[in-house]
C-alpha cells in the first residue's frame, strides 16, 4: 500500500504538469537540439542509474519547441483572437497526446478550448486564415499551471529557423537533465536576456524525489522485521512444546529425527502463512493498480518471504538445541 501510494503521487506529479520544464529565450532556441533531447541517455545521477535502467534509461521522456506566430481569429469567436503557436512534432508527446493525434494532419487545442468551441478531434473550424482541422486535443486544466496554451492554437511546423521555448518532460526528477535544456539555447551575440528554465506548474512543489521517499518509507522496516518475527514465532512455538520434545528425547528418539519432524511441522504453518501473504499482496495490488504492477510488487517481496521461511526453520532448530532430557523434570515443574 505504501508503494502504491508513492506510485499515485508520481502520477499526480506528472499530471499536474510539474514534470514539464521549459527553457524560455525568445527566438534563440535551436529546435533540432531541443527535439533530440528525448534521445539523450547517460545524464542520470550515479545513485539513480540502477533504478532508471530497470524502468526508463532516458531521463528526458519527450521534448519539443514552440514559438509565437501572431494571433488567429475564429469565426466562432471574432471578438477574441487566440494566440497561434508553431510547434515541433515532439511537443505532442510532451503534452501527453496519443499516437493518432500526433500523426493526423491539423492543429492541436486544449480540452478547455475544445469545450468552449463544443468541438473535438477530427472536427474543422473556420478562421481568418482559412479552414483548420483539429488533429488532437490535449489535457491542460486550469490548476495553477502555465495557461498560455490553454486558449491557443498549436500548429505543428517544420523544424527550421529559431524558436522561443524548449519544453521537456523530465521524469523521474533529474537536475542534470534539466540543466541539459540549456544546450538548446543559441549563443548569439545579439542575445539581450539570459535563458531561464521553469516548470509548467509548481502547485506541487519544485522537486519530487520519489527514490528518497521510497528509501525512507516506513514500510521498509517490514523487510528485516518479518524474518525476525518468523524466527521468534518458531522459537516460541517450539519452546512451548519443551516437555513433549524432552520426553521424546528421553524415550530414545534421535535428536536428528526429532529435528526433521519439528522442521516439517514448522513448514506446515509457515509455508501456508507466507503463501497467503503473497497471494493477499498480489490481490490488493492487482485490484488497486494492474496485473503488471502487481507482479512487480510481488517479486520485490519474494526475497523477504523466502527469508522468513528460512528463519522460521532456523528458529525451530535453535529452540530444539536448547531442549535436553536433563531438564525434563525442571520443565515439568515450571509447566503452566
Amino acid at each position: 500500500m505504501t508503494v502504491l501510494a508513492l506510485q499515485q503521487q508520481s502520477r499526480e506529479w506528472v499530471q499536474s504538469g510539474a514534470a514539464i520544464h521549459m527553457l524560455m529565450n525568445e527566438r534563440e532556441i535551436n529546435p533540432d537540439t531541443c527535439s533530440s533531447l528525448s534521445s539523450t541517455i547517460g545524464t542520470l545521477p550515479v545513485q539513480t542509474r540502477k533504478t532508471a535502467a530497470a524502468t526508463n534509461a532516458k531521463p528526458i521522456r519527450a521534448s519539443g519547441a514552440l514559438r509565437e506566430n501572431g494571433d488567429i481569429t475564429l469565426d466562432a469567436m471574432t471578438a477574441a483572437p487566440l494566440p497561434l503557436y508553431q510547434v515541433t512534432p515532439g511537443l505532442a508527446e510532451v503534452l501527453g497526446m496519443d499516437t493518432e493525434s500526433r500523426t493526423r494532419n491539423g492543429v492541436w487545442i486544449s480540452t478547455q478550448l475544445a469545450s468552449t468551441l463544443h468541438t473535438q478531434a477530427g472536427s474543422t473550424f473556420t478562421t481568418d486564415q482559412g479552414h483548420m482541422q483539429i488533429a488532437g486535443v490535449f489535457s491542460w486544466p486550469d490548476d495553477q499551471r502555465d495557461q498560455r496554451i490553454a486558449y491557443a492554437i498549436l500548429s505543428p511546423a517544420t523544424i527550421d529557423g529559431q524558436y522561443d521555448e524548449c519544453w521537456a518532460m523530465i521524469w523521474p526528477n533529474n537536475p542534470a537533465a534539466i540543466e541539459l535544456l540549456n544546450t538548446t539555447a543559441l549563443a548569439l551575440p545579439s542575445a539581450s536576456t539570459a535563458a531561464t528554465i521553469r516548470q509548467a506548474s509548481t502547485a506541487m512543489g519544485n522537486t519530487l524525489d520519489l527514490w528518497e521517499l521510497y528509501r525512507h518509507r516506513i514500510s521498509r522496516l517490514i523487510t528485516p522485521l518479518a524474518p525476525i518475527a518468523a524466527f521468534a514465532i518458531a522459537w516460541v512455538s517450539t519452546r512451548a512444546r519443551r516437555i513433549e520434545l524432552a520426553d521424546a528425547l528421553h524415550m530414545g528418539i534421535p535428536r536428528s529425527t526429532l529435528q526433521v519432524i519439528t522442521s516439517l511441522e514448522t513448514l506446515s504453518w509457515s509455508l501456508p502463512a507466507l503463501s497467503a501473504a503473497a497471494v493477499l499482496n498480489y490481490i490488493v495490488a492487482v485490484t488497486l493498480s494492474n496485473h503488471s504492477n502487481a507482479k512487480t510488487l510481488l517479486f520485490i517481496q519474494l526475497p523477504m518471504l523466502a527469508a522468513s521461511l528460512l528463519t522460521s526453520q532456523l528458529g525451530t532448530v535453535a529452540a530444539l538445541q536448547t531442549i535436553t532430557t536433563k531438564r525434563l523434570f525442571a520443565y515439568f515443574k515450571t509447566r503452566r
